[in-house]
């Protein structure tokens, strides 16, 4: 007789009509990290393949069920597979969304230590036309990991909406009745309410949710245009509102939510209002002004100059002006709305509304320097000399006959000119830097890092950028005259140059077969080097102090699955793990309260390690493995699917997110 386990995470996965997708989202949560789950897939009314795909996991995991009933909607759907689920924690997935391999992991080993009620991790988006970017309404909220938090504390929760990001305490669920209304737009009203009644959330700026961007068109915020959509938008806001009264929010929480309306729900019904058909209109209308009149204006929160203006038309009343505007937002007619505002009965808003949607960028001064665009190729090193050439373009009738002039710059003061050769193209320019002892001796013995400049001019005008970097175009780590030692690495977006004192630095990588061979040059070599790889992937650990060490290949690559499961890449910094050399100074300072607490102060931390020689690569099965460098310069373990070469986000496009535009017209 079997024996029932309460499983630890209960997954639910209502699905309506996502034949082309439920595959792929299934598969990312039947191959978890964390694999003390049951999955309850709730089919709300299917009626293309979609169950036949779901069935197929039931047959080859015991821990998928299926639950099927009549088509009802994604919130009722969630429901139903909440009242199934048996599990200590509990979670929902988008059907034709994706889960990290290590999301739930990483949120339900938190909440197993800290005790708080939920955890809640950072979000891409993905399609394929736009490949991986940040998520525009997760980037603010999860820019930090912060354990045991509040909305209180972290306001800038309130953007976080969704409800698949999380995972919650089944008791926490349970004892406040959370359940999901029968309208689109279903979750904002229960992931804000759970915000404003949780003791402690655990908020991680891991990536652990991939949602998709569908070029069918066919989500839920792809419908604008239907007045069913647009209702369902309506009375979302408005029992997020309630939500809101009903809870003793902070001030600036309350604020935050008001102006969020503002800038994205308020601008949906407005399109809306111009977009259903003829005969819905009236009704928009009156939702459209209902919402704004329980709006505060004036807030000084993320809103645009549009939807402060949309904002102020509905509460004067004038619909004529919201609908001139909303056309121009859709249609982005900028000489058609000129035309019906210059008949518009109210000319002392003409003024603002031209402000609202003509560009305000400034004409560029002729005696400040304009933009220059230049990309590094490639930089080599030939002893004790760096090479670097870039590209620079510019209109070659004017790049051809400027002077060019190139610098390393430290700070706002410590500059060294580098000497450039200039070939002419009909793009513009191809420059080749020298970098010599020469050169780093201008920056004076206390430099760190450098940035590279370059400069155009040509009688008064002046063009100048910094060179945009290029993993592709990172020599190794080389010791210079003085005895320090110079990586070049990217410092933001671009190309610069670190100097190191004491680095631990790795002479070259061989493979032989299937073991991969690191001969150390200098460093800590006493201390191991550990390959820095996620929980709960194994450790991996090889000393050097004896000499040469020998890891075989296919252990840096076994139970580590790539953490981007779009792009099939994961990046491996070599760290070691080394003392600090001194306590923390508030540990001699009683009077100031507000110092970090001393249980905080992490004795250990991670150096980088950094390799002379060139990448090694191989192939594993299905996996390209790479040896080489990172961002940083740094040495690291890369991999990557085997026949493509797949450009995943650099630290500094996860860190900003890319996609804006894009994810704010869709109006969440």
């Amino acid at each position: 007789m079997d024996t029932f386990t309460t499983p630890l995470l209960s997954v639910v996965v209502p699905f309506y009509n996502v034949e082309a997708y439920i595959g792929d989202c299934l598969e990312s949560i039947r191959t978890q990290l964390l694999d003390d789950i049951e999955v309850v897939m709730v089919d709300d009314g299917s009626k293309d393949g979609s169950i036949e795909v779901a069935q197929r996991y039931v047959d080859m995991d015991p821990r998928f069920r299926l639950v099927r009933q009549e088509n009802q909607g994604l919130g009722p759907a969630r429901n139903t597979g909440t009242a199934h689920a048996q599990g200590k924690y509990l979670t929902f997935v988008d059907s034709d969304d994706l889960v990290a391999p290590r999301a739930y992991t990483l949120m339900v080993d938190s909440l197993e230590e800290t005790g708080s009620s939920f955890a809640a991790g950072n979000a891409y988006r993905f399609s394929s036309a736009k490949g991986v970017y940040q998520s525009w309404t997760h980037r603010q909220p999860f820019g930090k990991t912060k354990i045991a938090t509040t909305i209180d504390e972290t306001p800038v929760l309130m953007r976080d909406r969704m409800i698949w990001n999380k995972v919650y305490r089944r008791s926490f669920w349970d004892a406040g009745g959370y359940e999901f209304p029968a309208i689109r737009y279903e979750d904002y009203m229960v992931t804000l309410r759970a915000y404003l009644e949780a003791p402690a959330v655990d908020v991680f700026s891991d990536h652990v949710y991939f949602w998709r961007d569908r070029e069918s068109g066919d989500s839920i915020t792809q419908q604008a245009a239907r007045a069913d959509n647009a209702l369902d938008r309506f009375l979302s806001a408005m029992m997020v509102l309630d939500v809101l009264d009903d809870h003793d929010a902070s001030k600036e929480v309350r604020e935050r939510v008001h102006a969020y309306f503002i800038h994205i729900d308020l601008v949906a019904l407005s399109e809306s209002m111009v977009s259903v058909p003829a005969e819905d209109r009236p009704d928009l209308e009156k939702m459209a002004l209902e919402l704004a009149h329980r709006l505060q204006p004036g807030i000084g929160y993320e809103t645009t100059r549009l939807a402060r203006l949309v904002h102020e038309s509905l509460l004067a009343g004038d619909l004529p002006m919201v609908a001139n505007l909303a056309t121009w937002r859709l249609s982005g007619d900028t000489k058609t709305f000129g035309k019906k505002l210059a008949r518009h009965p109210r000319p002392q808003v003409i003024p603002t509304a031209l402000g609202a949607v003509v560009s305000r960028r400034k004409p560029q001064s002729p005696f400040k320097a304009r933009k220059l665009k230049t990309s590094a190729t490639s930089a080599t090193w030939d002893e004790q000399v760096l090479t670097v050439t870039a590209s620079t373009t510019l209109r070659p009738q004017l790049a051809h006959r400027a002077d060019v002039i190139a610098q390393l710059k430290w700070g706002l003061d410590i500059v060294a000119d580098v000497p450039v050769a200039v070939t002419k193209t009909t793009k513009g320019l191809d420059l080749t830097f020298t970098i010599d002892s020469r050169v780093l001796r201008q920056l004076g013995d206390e430099w760190k890092m450098a940035i590279l400049w370059v400069e155009l001019r040509l009688t008064g005008l002046l063009w100048r950028g910094q060179v945009r970097f290029s993993t592709d175009a990172c020599p190794g780590i080389r010791q210079i005259s003085d005895g320090t030692w110079v990586q070049p690495r990217g410092i933001g977006w671009w190309f610069g140059l670190q100097r190191l004192t004491h680095p631990t630095v790795i002479e070259r990588v061989e493979l032989d077969g299937g073991v991969a061979r690191v001969i150390p040059a200098v460093g800590n070599l006493e201390r191991p080097l550990e390959v820095r790889r996620p929980a709960p992937s194994p450790l991996i650990e090889f000393r050097l102090a004896d000499g040469d060490a020998e890891i075989p290949v296919a252990a840096l690559l076994d139970g580590d699955p790539a953490d981007n499961l779009v792009t099939g890449v994961a990046e491996r910094t070599v760290v070691q793990v080394l003392e600090r050399r001194m306590e923390p100074l508030w540990r001699f300072n009683e009077v100031n309260e507000n110092k970090t607490d001393l249980s905080e102060f992490k004795r250990y931390y991670d150096e980088y390690t950094y390799l002379a020689g060139d990448p090694v690569t191989t192939v594993v099965g299905d996996r390209r493995l790479t040896i080489g460098r990172g961002w940083y310069g740094m040495l690291v373990v890369r991999q990557e699917p085997v026949g493509e070469h797949v450009e995943g986000l650099t630290p500094m496009e996860e860190a900003e997110g890319t996609g804006e535009d894009a994810e704010m017209a869709e109006a969440l």
